[in-house]
């Protein structure tokens, strides 16, 4: 396994110009680390990332004169509290200003998020970046036992009918090479699940992957039929709050893990036993303003800096200090309440609006924010915020255009333009809601 390793870390490097499992290897050194040397080399890296925001980000050094800050003010995680929040509409209103002037702006890459926090964020990241934070993923994987060439199984939300012939084969080919497969739930009903349920037992994965909601229904279909897959042996639960443990504990006969992350920040915490997750602050740095809501700083970002960046979720910072026994890390109090409606076909599948939210990003909108109802199977309501230079039309066929993939012609389809998106009752914003349930 260790050649076979090397030959993946290899291709990576010289075919993509990756270097995720160079970058994984250092990451895992910090795991023998005390917390106080860690945290002398996270001070590092704080000074490292203000002062390449200072020199090299037209935002960062008109913020920090306006503030009368230089960088040697900034030192250590509390010290980055003294700059104000960064917000997803300062980030889209500032690409440019945001952006370095050196070498690591050299081949930015766009992320997008799905917006399952209420607002769709877009950011960017340069190569080294976008490699720490892959290695960074890998490295608190391990940390429970997941290593990078386990098989693993992925429920996902993965629109691959989408992507162009060769892109499609590049995707497949790249599954092959790190012992994945996916099961696509992008568009998926209980119908699929015998046919998932076939996949992973030819493929014997030890790891099972994906959304935690989706996780919970075939772990329901698997009890009620009487169905067991002995290969795996961890599951681990991303993008919403893990809800439903006790159901898929009974499953899959394993211990649930619990993982955070974003599109913007790939890996965020880990969690190493029941309601002990970890926060990796080796690679990004977590701070809570008094509304609780969670600020990040990822220290690696070199290119396009996010400093204390507002994600959208919240969290109780009471227990933010207490120390692992395992890890250098922090142990925090997750409360996040990221949760996704599904959208419904006539013949009721279902469609991930998380991943229905980023693929639409990919079409240049060319608008600030909307939100998308779905009132019955071919009815939506779609309430959007134009830019100056929208074009309002171009806007709308463009979603019309989207939706039509998946829910066929004849749509009902109302666009509103508005100064501002109608909230929920509780006073949270969703960019995708149903007001209809499933039909049986």
């Amino acid at each position: 396994m260790k050649i076979y390793e090397s030959l993946i870390s290899t291709f990576y490097s010289l075919v993509k110009g990756d270097n995720r499992y160079k970058f994984y290897k250092k990451l895992r050194l910090n795991l023998k680390l005390s917390r106080e040397e860690l945290v002398v080399k996270q001070n590092e890296s704080i000074c490292k990332l203000i002062n390449h925001a200072y020199y090299h980000t037209e935002y960062y050094r008109a913020l920090m004169d306006f503030n009368n800050l230089k960088p040697e003010d900034i030192k250590t995680s509390a010290d980055l509290m003294k700059l104000p929040v960064l917000t997803k509409q300062l980030v889209k209103n500032n690409i440019s200003k945001l952006t370095s002037n050196d070498e690591y702006s050299k081949h930015l890459i766009k992320i997008t998020s799905s917006g399952s926090t209420g607002e769709q964020g877009v950011i960017y990241r340069s190569r080294m970046s976008e490699d720490i934070s892959r290695a960074s993923w890998l490295r608190n994987n391990s940390m429970i036992g997941w290593m990078p060439l386990d098989k693993t199984a992925w429920i996902w939300a993965s629109p691959l009918q989408n992507k162009t012939y060769k892109k499609g084969l590049l995707v497949r080919f790249k599954m092959f090479l790190n012992r994945k497969i996916i099961l696509n739930s992008f568009n998926y009903s209980e119908s699929d699940f015998p046919i998932w349920y076939e996949n992973i037992l030819r493929f014997k994965p030890k790891v099972l992957y994906g959304n935690s909601s989706i996780i919970g229904e075939f772990a329901n279909f698997l009890i009620k039929t009487n169905l067991s897959l002995p290969t795996i042996k961890k599951v681990v639960c991303t993008t919403e709050q893990l809800r439903n443990r006790e159901l898929i504990e009974k499953a899959f006969k394993c211990k649930v893990f619990d993982q955070y992350g974003s599109s913007e920040i790939v890996a965020i915490g880990i969690e190493i036993n029941e309601n002990e997750m970890l926060f990796t602050d080796d690679v990004v740095v977590l701070n809570i303003n008094e509304s609780q809501e969670f600020l990040f700083t990822p220290l690696f970002s070199f290119g396009f800096p996010l400093i204390n960046y507002k994600l959208g979720d919240t969290g109780d910072s009471a227990d933010i200090h207490d120390i692992s026994k395992t890890y250098p890390f922090p142990i925090m109090n997750l409360k996040i309440g990221r949760t996704t409606d599904k959208f419904l076909t006539e013949n009721n599948r279902k469609i991930s609006t998380s991943s229905l939210g980023s693929y639409m990003a990919k079409f240049d909108l060319g608008i600030k924010e909307h939100k998308v109802i779905q009132t019955n199977y071919k009815d939506f309501d779609i309430y959007f915020i134009p830019e100056d230079t929208t074009n309002v039309e171009t806007y709308c066929k463009k979603v019309s255009d989207c939706l039509e993939e998946y829910f066929g012609n004849n749509l009902n389809i109302k666009c509103y333009n508005v100064n501002r998106l109608p909230l929920e009752k509780s006073g949270k914003q969703l960019m995708f809601k149903r007001t209809f349930n499933l039909e049986i």
